[in-house]
């Protein structure tokens, strides 16, 4: 895989893809980023097995498509350190080394292999895409989110939920004492 990318939005790209990623993974190659390049597209995949986040990027200048995983602290730690330039990585798939290319240096990074990276789950044919507007989402979440919990003996607690009806959304969330 060989490819140019601005620093800029990789950097946005992994910091938001990252959020994803616990401190106590149950599987070591849960600490990388899953990076796989086809057709000009950067897919970035992050999880922790019960959350999975996607995101996509385009690149400029692919010379080789390919797959590898890279891992989440070493990448975000390192391109927290340059300005805006154009990086050129390019990931060796015999030895998974990450190469990080850029006008008056270079960097390299141990990358693992992508095939021992957990297979997303695909949707059933009962689901459903649903178009939101982000300010109604954003307050919903913002009007709900004082009563939920911080209990970790009640996960259940600690979300919001949502309930959709044609035309409307209720958001709901409770800690047991407050609703």
């Amino acid at each position: 895989m060989k490819f140019t990318i601005s620093s800029s939005a990789l950097l946005s790209t992994l910091s938001t893809t990252g959020k994803v990623v616990s401190n106590k993974n149950t599987l070591p190659i849960l600490d990388y980023f899953l990076f796989d390049l086809k057709d000009g597209i950067l897919k970035v995949t992050a999880s922790d097995l019960e959350t999975t986040l996607i995101t996509t990027v385009a690149v400029d200048g692919v010379e080789r498509e390919g797959t590898i995983a890279a891992p989440v602290k070493l990448m975000l730690d390192s391109l927290k350190e340059f300005s805006e330039q154009p990086l050129t990585i390019e990931a060796d798939e015999n030895t998974w080394e990450i190469k990080i290319t850029w006008q008056s240096g270079h960097l390299s990074i141990p990358g693992a292999s992508a095939v021992s990276y957990p297979a997303t789950q695909t949707l059933g044919a009962e689901s459903k895409n649903i178009t939101l507007d982000v300010d109604m989402l954003v307050n919903g979440i913002n009007k709900t989110i004082f009563a939920t919990a911080d209990d970790e003996l009640r996960p259940v607690m600690n979300g919001v939920y949502f309930n959709f009806e044609e035309g409307k959304v209720t958001f709901v969330a409770t800690d047991a004492h407050k609703l």
